[in-house]
C-alpha cells in the first residue's frame, strides 16, 4: 500500500506540472486543433483474404535383415476472410459499422507401414472453423447535440472437428473415431440516449505540421491565417475519404489535390523539390496518432447475453463382457453455460487538445447489471450419464470506472503518454451448485493502473521505447451465510512492469 500511495502522489505532482506546462504553451499557439470541426464525409471499404496451403512428407527407412518402415502425411487448408468497415459523419449522424467473417478449414491424412509385417495404420482429419464479429455504433444528433444511440457488439465462433483412426493391429480398447464440437456466442445492445460530440482533430494537426514545414522552407509565399488552416483541415478530411483501388494512384491523387489547393489559396511559392518531400513526408508521418476534442455524455441500458457450449465423443471398440465379441460404445462429456445480463449505464468522456502538443482525457463511468448464470456439465460413461453438474450464479453488481490521461506530442516522430485508470467493483448475490447450500457469491474488487508510454525520436539513427505500468489489486470475498465457517477473504496485489529498448541504426 505505501507502494501505491506513493505512486499516487508522484502522478499527481507529475500531472500538476503537465498541466502548467501545456498551458504555457497554449498561449504561443494561435491555431486551436479544438476548434476544428469535421465536414461530412462517408467512407467504405471491404478486404477480401484467401489463403490455401498444403504439404505432403515422405520417410522411408530399411534396415538390412530388419525392419522396411514407411511413413506419408499429407496436410491441406485454405481460408476465407471478409472484412466490411463503413464510417459516416454529418451533422445529424456519427458512427462506424464493421464486419468480420473468417472460415478455415484443415484436412490431413497421416499413414504409417511396417512392410515388413504387412502392417498399416491410418489417421484422417477434418475441421472447420468460422468467426463472425459484427460491431456497429451509431449516434443520432439533433441540432443541440443531443443523441440517441443504438450500437450492436456480436461476436459468434463454431469449431468442428473429425478423427478416424484404423490399424490392421488394434490393441483394446480402440479408439475408433472422435468428434469435437464447440461454440460461443456473446452479443449486447447498447441503448443510449445523451448529450455532446467528439470530434477527430488528427487532420487538423497534419494541416499544421504541412503548413509549418512549408513556411519555415521558403515554400509558402506568407503565413496562413488560422482560417486557412481550417479550411485546409477540412478539405484534407475530404480528400482522404475517398476510395481507391490502388494504393500508388490514391497517393498521387491526394498529393495533386493539396498542392492544386495551396494554389487556390495563394499559398504556394515558386517551390522546388524540397516543397514536394516535405508534403509527402507529413502526409505519410504526420496524419496520426488519432487526436479528438469534445465531450459526451451519455446514460441508458445494455442487454447482453452468452452462450458457451463444448462437447466432445469418443467411439471406442473394446471386449467388455465376452472376450470373443467385440463392443461399440462411446464416451461423451458436454458443457453448456449460458448468461444474461442488464446494464444500467452512464458515462462522460471530455477529450480537449490543450495545444498542438498536450492532449488530456478524461473518462467516468458508472454502472449497475442485474447478472444471471447456469452451466451444466455432464460425463457419459459407455453411454451411460456418470457425472451431472448443475450450477446457478446470481450476482448483481456496481462498477466505477475514473480515468484520466495526458499525451505529449513535441513532433511527428515523438509522444508520450501518462495516464491512471481505477475501477470499484462490488458484487453481490449467491452461487449454488447442485443441491449443496448457498454459497455468498459477494465480494469487492478495486483496481488501480499507473502507466507511462514513451516513444522518444533522439536522432534518425537513434529512438527509444519505453512502456511502464504499476498495477495494485484489492478483493475482498464476503462469507456471510451461516453454512460458511472461514471469514472474509482479503487480498493485496502488486504489479509492476517496464520495457523498455533502444534502437540504433548504423545506415
Amino acid at each position: 500500500m505505501k507502494t501505491f500511495k506513493k505512486s499516487g502522489k508522484a502522478f499527481l505532482l507529475l500531472s500538476v506540472i503537465v498541466i502548467v506546462f501545456s498551458h504555457l504553451s497554449f498561449a504561443q499557439d494561435q491555431f486551436r486543433l479544438s476548434d476544428y470541426k469535421n465536414p461530412d464525409y462517408r467512407w467504405q471499404k471491404i478486404d477480401l483474404g484467401f489463403a490455401l496451403g498444403g504439404n505432403n512428407n515422405y520417410y522411408k527407412q530399411e534396415i538390412e535383415r530388419g525392419i522396411t518402415e514407411k511413413k506419408n502425411s499429407n496436410r491441406i487448408n485454405g481460408g476465407l476472410d471478409i472484412d466490411y468497415y463503413a464510417t459516416k459523419n454529418s451533422e445529424f449522424y456519427q458512427g462506424y459499422q464493421d464486419f468480420f467473417l473468417n472460415g478455415d478449414v484443415l484436412s490431413s491424412h497421416n499413414n504409417n507401414m511396417d512392410v515388413t509385417n504387412d502392417l498399416e495404420d491410418d489417421q484422417k482429419s477434418n475441421q472447420q472453423n468460422i468467426i463472425l464479429l459484427a460491431r456497429t455504433v451509431n449516434r443520432f444528433y439533433d441540432k443541440r447535440k443531443r443523441f440517441a444511440e443504438i450500437d450492436l457488439n456480436f461476436d459468434g465462433r463454431l469449431n468442428h472437428s473429425l478423427h478416424k483412426y484404423s490399424a490392421d493391429q488394434e490393441y483394446l480398447p480402440y479408439v475408433d473415431k472422435r468428434t469435437d464440437f464447440e461454440y460461443t456466442l456473446t452479443a449486447s445492445l447498447p441503448l443510449l440516449i445523451g448529450k455532446g460530440r467528439i470530434e477527430e482533430v488528427q487532420d487538423a494537426r497534419l494541416a499544421v505540421y504541412i503548413l509549418d514545414d512549408l513556411r519555415k522552407s521558403g515554400d509558402l509565399k506568407r503565413a496562413p491565417t488560422s482560417e486557412e488552416t481550417l479550411v485546409l483541415a477540412r478539405f484534407i478530411t475530404q480528400t482522404k475519404n475517398q476510395r481507391f483501388f490502388d494504393s500508388r494512384i490514391r497517393k498521387i491523387a491526394e498529393i495533386t489535390a493539396i498542392d492544386s489547393f495551396l494554389t487556390v489559396l495563394d499559398l504556394k511559392a515558386q517551390s522546388d523539390a524540397s516543397y514536394y518531400t516535405l508534403l509527402n513526408d507529413n502526409w505519410d508521418y504526420a496524419d496520426g496518432p488519432v487526436r479528438r476534442t469534445g465531450s459526451r455524455f451519455s446514460i441508458g441500458l445494455v442487454p447482453d447475453i452468452d452462450m458457451f457450449f463444448i462437447g466432445s465423443e469418443v467411439f471406442y471398440r473394446d471386449t467388455i463382457n465376452n472376450p470373443n465379441v467385440i463392443e461399440s460404445y462411446t464416451h461423451k462429456s458436454a458443457e453448456r453455460t449460458d448468461s444474461w445480463g442488464v446494464d444500467f449505464v452512464t458515462g462522460y468522456v471530455w477529450e480537449k487538445p490543450a495545444s498542438l502538443y498536450w492532449q488530456h482525457i478524461v473518462n467516468a463511468d458508472l454502472s449497475y447489471s442485474l447478472f444471471y448464470q447456469q452451466m451444466n456439465s455432464k460425463i457419459y460413461d459407455m453411454d451411460t450419464l456418470g457425472y451431472e453438474q448443475k450450477s446457478r450464479l446470481n450476482s448483481p453488481n456496481l462498477k466505477l470506472e475514473l480515468g484520466y490521461a495526458i499525451g505529449y506530442y513535441p513532433n511527428t516522430r515523438t509522444h508520450f503518454n501518462l495516464g491512471v485508470n481505477t475501477s470499484l467493483n462490488q458484487y453481490w448475490g449467491n452461487e449454488k451448485i447442485d443441491d449443496n447450500p448457498e454459497k455468498d457469491a459477494g465480494k469487492t474488487l478495486v483496481n488501480s493502473d499507473l502507466y507511462l508510454s514513451c516513444y522518444y525520436y533522439i536522432s534518425p539513427q537513434l529512438r527509444f521505447s519505453l512502456n511502464v505500468i504499476s498495477s495494485y489489486l484489492f478483493t475482498k470475498r464476503n462469507q456471510e451465510l451461516p453454512n460458511d465457517i472461514y471469514g472474509d477473504e482479503i487480498t493485496h496485489y502488486m504489479n509492476n512492469n517496464i520495457g523498455a529498448s533502444l534502437t540504433y541504426s548504423i545506415f
